[in-house]
C-alpha cells in the first residue's frame, strides 16, 4: 500500500493523551502505561515473540510465534473511540524503550460492552502491572459509556482467572468448549 493512500485511510479520532502514565510496580520497578501508536508495530511484534509459548497460549488461545500483518496493523492502528490499547513500556539495555504489557478493549455491536485482553510479559507478572492497566481500562470503559467488559479466557489461566475475580468478574463456561470461561466485568 503506498503512503498516500495508507494515510487516505487510517485516521486517529484523537490520541488520549491523558492515558499516559508513569507507574511504580510493587517490586520497585517503572514503566511508562501509554496508549498505543502505529509506529509501535515493531515493538508490539518483539514483545509478543518475547513471550513464553505459556503466554502467547493464554494471550491468543493458539500457538503462535509472531504476529499475523494484518493483526499487527489491528493491533497498532486504532481509533482511540471504539478500540482503546495500552501498553506499558520499560527501559531495557541501552535505554531503549521495550514494552512489556499490553491491555485493551474493542467495542462491538453493542456500544456498552466491549472485549477486553490483556497480557504482561513473563519477567514483569506478579508485580501489579496486569491489576494497573485493568483498573485503567476499567475507568476508560466506564467514563466512555462502557457498562461491561468481557473477555476469554483459557481455563488453565488460573493468574487472569483471579485478577478478573478481583474487579469483580463473572466468570462462566463458554457455551461449547470447555476449555474456555467468559470473564464479565462491570464498569
Amino acid at each position: 500500500m503506498s503512503a498516500a493512500l495508507h494515510a487516505a485511510t487510517y485516521r486517529i479520532h484523537r490520541y488520549p493523551s491523558a492515558l499516559i502514565d508513569r507507574l511504580v510496580l510493587d517490586d520497585g520497578r517503572t514503566v511508562t502505561v501509554r496508549p498505543v501508536l502505529p509506529q509501535d508495530a515493531e515493538a508490539e511484534q518483539s514483545f509478543v515473540a518475547a513471550l513464553s509459548p505459556a503466554s502467547r497460549r493464554e494471550r491468543f488461545h493458539l500457538t503462535l510465534n509472531m504476529l499475523p500483518e494484518s493483526v499487527l496493523k489491528q493491533f497498532t492502528e486504532i481509533d482511540y473511540r471504539t478500540h482503546i490499547a495500552l501498553v506499558a513500556e520499560a527501559t531495557g539495555d541501552g535505554d531503549e524503550p521495550i514494552l512489556v504489557a499490553d491491555a485493551r478493549y474493542v467495542r462491538g455491536a453493542d456500544p456498552a460492552v466491549a472485549e477486553f485482553a490483556l497480557v504482561v510479559a513473563d519477567a514483569w507478572q506478579g508485580v501489579g502491572l496486569g491489576s494497573a492497566l485493568l483498573r485503567r481500562l476499567v475507568q476508560h470503559a466506564r467514563r466512555n459509556g462502557v457498562a461491561r467488559l468481557q473477555g476469554e479466557l483459557l481455563v488453565s489461566n488460573a493468574a487472569m482467572a483471579t485478577l478478573a475475580r478481583r474487579f469483580g468478574a463473572r466468570l462462566s463456561f463458554v457455551a461449547g468448549d470447555a476449555t474456555l470461561l467468559r470473564a464479565s466485568i462491570s464498569c
